[in-house]
């Protein structure tokens, strides 16, 4: 058997054995509860996964230096992002700053929420970008790891950092020169968040500090866990005294054991993709992994009682980013776009509205600004939902000494890390 053959029967075998993929949703600003993303493979996406690209071929990684650009711009841009992460007018469906970067360039935008899970929209656009055919997507927005993959497959353009100035004037520092993409070469974060715990105090009848406070049998059948592998199996990491970037094989198994016996003992309710948020503002679930700006959208909307903590082992930071695929038709309007969301007017309100950490850094004070206006012109509601978003629109140092990066897998160990995580998942 060729050692591509057996990379190949690796990589199905993984595949198949994550279970359900799943990512983080978004909220409707009016309330109307967590947007289910669907999942998918390919063969396609599995091959690429560990490299292997049509006819048996390795990717090569990516190019060392930016396309050229044209001179002049298309006037036109197709955006792929992920469901409601984006600013929207509730009456006329509009995306009120899009509306405006078109006013201001002339580039009109078709907006996609196409994004619905980072392996299955992999798996939608791997195809052309191994045969070096365009996409369709101009920009995309994915997760910090999956940028990182595609930066080793070879499959992003290089910015040219001449065209999006905004980055480098107003970029908040932990969100440059980030570990899936030294020196920003291929990517621009569009917003990040911290993964920890979700809880309810009136039903846990305590305050939540660990990870281990998941574990206790008190709380049994109301428990909630990610069907995310690196989210679930990096704060049970961390949990071990084990930095998630240094881990083992041995320590993966030693985070399975930790996470199997409370499975089979039926602590935990489900393992859940973003469905999780429903549970807990419906109190179904006591206390749960959680994503930090749902829990500060579900304080808004959904559940006042609920609250967020890092654990005090602690907690992962992931950043979604902007990214240009490879042989994109108007790679100028592209960049166009990218620096326009680096403006801190235009960030100040995406961030108003979808509540994720903004990389913009003069973002916070804007918010708090906002809210000193509503205050002036009466509008108590909104200055209150207003100092809510200030407060979660940025880490607080105190809680980044506690925040953690994921480990870059190769192969070999994405394959033990889910086949270990597998056994916990199915009990």
């Amino acid at each position: 058997m060729s050692d591509d053959q057996s990379r190949i029967e690796r990589a199905i075998q993984s595949a198949f054995s994550q279970g359900r993929y799943s990512r983080r949703g978004f909220l409707r600003r009016a309330g109307q509860g967590a947007l289910i993303a669907g999942s998918a493979l390919s063969l396609p996406a599995i091959l690429a996964a560990c490299g292997i690209k049509p006819g048996g071929a390795a990717s090569t990684g990516a190019s060392s230096t930016p396309v050229p650009l044209p001179s002049a711009q298309a006037g036109k841009v197709i955006w792929a992002n992920w469901p409601a992460y984006i600013d929207i007018d509730e009456d006329t469906g509009d995306y009120p700053t899009i509306k405006k970067f078109t006013d201001e360039t002339g580039i009109a935008v078709t907006y996609t929420e196409d994004v619905n899970d980072n392996e299955e929209f992999f798996g939608k656009i791997q195809p052309d970008l191994a045969k070096g055919n365009p996409t369709g997507y101009v920009v995309i927005v994915v997760t910090d790891w999956m940028i990182e993959r595609l930066i080793r497959l070879g499959y992003l353009e290089q910015l040219d950092k001449s065209k999006i100035p905004n980055f480098d004037a107003n970029v908040a520092p932990i969100f440059k020169d980030p570990w899936y993409d030294p020196g920003n070469k291929y990517s621009m974060a569009w917003q990040s968040g911290i993964t920890g715990i979700g809880y309810n105090p009136k039903l846990t009848g305590r305050e939540i500090t660990s990870f281990d406070d998941l574990l206790d049998p008190k709380f049994a059948g109301k428990v909630g866990m990610f069907s995310e592998m690196r989210d679930t199996m990096c704060l049970c990491l961390l949990s071990l005294g084990v930095n998630p970037e240094d881990a083992t094989l041995a320590d993966v198994q030693k985070a399975k054991e930790k996470l199997l016996a409370p499975a089979k003992a039926g602590q935990f309710r489900n393992f859940y993709g973003n469905d999780y948020y429903d549970e807990l503002a419906n109190k179904n679930l006591a206390l749960t992994i959680a994503w930090s700006g749902d829990v500060s959208q579900m304080q808004l909307y959904d559940n006042a009682d609920v609250k967020f903590v890092v654990p005090k082992t602690g907690g992962m930071l992931f950043i979604d980013n902007m990214c240009i695929p490879n042989k994109a038709e108007h790679p100028l309007d592209a960049h166009l776009l990218m620096n326009f969301w680096y403006d801190p007017p235009n960030a100040t309100t995406l961030t108003e509205y979808v509540g994720y950490f903004s990389p913009v850094k003069q973002v916070p004070d804007l918010v708090r600004k906002d809210a000193e206006a509503a205050v002036a012109a009466g509008d108590q509601e909104t200055a209150d939902a207003l100092k809510v978003v200030a407060d979660t629109s940025y880490p607080t140092p105190e809680a980044l000494k506690n925040v953690y990066n994921y480990k870059v897998l190769n192969e070999e160990e994405e394959r033990a890390w889910n086949e270990a995580f597998n056994e916990v998942v199915t009990g």
